[in-house]
């Protein structure tokens, strides 16, 4: 029987009851997706616990290897391993690992160099592994590398004219940097390296739309402490000429994508060489592809520096 009242549920306070729950669920989506790629940025800075095998060089079953310091920014201690070049006029290289690693993410590439009768230099950036400094990729970081060259340039057993370098991911985004003003560095590998800060932290928090981008911008350029106005690696890229390049990433790289190596191996000028890991994504190239990877590197290097390859 009809008793002449509003039913609750069928009238305009019910739809507005609605309408506020969803927006109030909106707004709670929208924070949470914005402090989530927050997060991602600043996690990725955060360096992971130190290594075990930094206090035990000995375990690392590499001949030769020693380990060492030097000065960084301020006067900070940059701690690494060094393993000699077999003879004063072969090559040394210098090793630069990625975010939240430490020198052991490069024991691959140390051993592969080594066994190629070639130097090493493996440190760990400011603030990662038994570093001093903070992280910021940026000045200090830079500093940290121009302190490598400087240890190697002034080492009676190294040739300060056969000094190479290879970095990975954000440790190549750091070589890019040093390598456009600093000539001491005659050779040079980037793997899995970004082209631009910016683009690389867009690229990583897409998947939202701008609700997760622009969180993630706003955090690497005022919360992570990188200067963002920096050059770019994809910018330096001219600069680098007219040393020997090698840009070395992964196919199925969903970090840094393709489109990106792509891109900061069209602005590099000759001499240069481009190679996809088949089935790789970030980094790990050693699992997926170690006998092709090892030769590629250790003939790159042994070519452009003056070393033998062979064992």
């Amino acid at each position: 029987m009809h008793t002449g009242r509003h039913v609750f549920r069928g009238g305009r306070p019910f739809h507005l009851a609605v309408f506020a729950l969803l927006l109030l669920f909106a707004v709670a989506a929208e924070v949470h997706i914005a402090t989530g790629s927050a997060r991602a940025v600043l996690l990725s800075f955060k360096p992971e616990p130190p290594s075990e095998l930094l206090a035990h060089p000995e375990r690392v079953n590499v001949p030769g290897l020693v380990s060492v310091a030097f000065a960084g920014a301020d006067d900070a201690r940059i701690t690494g391993w060094f393993v000699p070049p077999a003879s004063k006029n072969a090559g040394t290289v210098i090793l630069l690992h990625g975010t939240s690693a430490d020198r052991t993410s490069m024991l691959p590439e140390l051993r592969i160099l080594a066994n190629a009768h070639l130097g090493v230099l493996a440190f760990d950036s400011p603030g990662y592994g038994t570093s001093q400094g903070k992280i910021h990729w940026s000045e200090g970081e830079r500093d940290a590398l121009e302190g490598a060259v400087d240890f190697l340039s002034h080492r009676r057993d190294v040739d300060p004219n056969r000094i190479g370098a290879l970095g990975f991911s954000m440790g190549g985004y750091i070589l890019a940097q040093v390598a456009a003003t600093d000539r001491r560095l005659r050779a040079l590998v980037f793997a899995a390296t970004p082209s631009d800060a910016r683009e690389q932290t867009a690229w990583e928090a897409r998947r939202w739309g701008v609700l997760s981008r622009i969180p993630a911008s706003v955090t690497l350029e005022y919360f992570s402490g990188m200067p963002v106005e920096d050059e770019s690696a994809i910018s330096c890229m001219p600069k680098l000429a007219p040393r020997p390049l090698l840009f070395v990433a992964g196919d199925a790289d969903m970090t840094v994508p393709p489109p990106m190596t792509n891109a900061l191996y069209a602005a590099a000028r000759a001499p240069k060489a481009l190679w996809f890991v088949p089935g790789a994504h970030h980094g790990g190239y050693t699992s997926i592809a170690p006998s092709v990877y090892g030769a590629r590197i250790a003939a790159f290097f042994g070519a452009a520096l003056g070393a033998p390859t062979s064992t």
